[in-house]
């Protein structure tokens, strides 16, 4: 059964420190994904005639572009919250409208979903 105390809008305490989180996480993923686009941009084969010395470079640069992708994605998450905190409509659900619940919200920020969409769509049921 749910708590529907959990499920009321969050209130105006609530709503700025969830925007201070989003702001501060926000914050950290652009260092990360700008110390990564840099570490992988500085990491060269510097013309080894080593094999595995090239091959160990390229894996690397290719990590970190990788983590930065990964990073990037989460920055879009936490940017479409904020814009959704800007409109209005932070703390419902973007399928179904529903609330999300506060303790969701306070454990990730940039939630999209209330947890039954969410669940939906990590089982790719959810539909457009």
């Amino acid at each position: 059964m749910t708590n529907a105390k959990t499920l009321e809008a969050p209130d105006r305490a609530t709503l700025d420190a969830l925007r201070q989180s989003l702001d501060a996480k926000r914050a950290e993923m652009l260092k990360l994904y700008h110390h990564d686009v840099r570490v992988g941009q500085e990491s060269t084969d510097d013309n080894s005639d080593d094999f595995a010395d090239r091959a160990n470079n390229s894996y690397n640069r290719e990590l970190m572009f990788t983590l930065s992708g990964s990073e990037r994605e989460a920055l879009i998450r936490i940017d479409e919250a904020i814009g959704r905190l800007n409109e209005g409509n932070y703390g419902l659900c973007v399928h179904c409208s529903r609330p999300i619940s506060v303790p969701r919200l306070q454990a990730v920020p940039w939630a999209r979903f209330c947890i039954v969409c969410q669940e939906l769509e990590e089982k790719g049921m959810l539909e457009d």
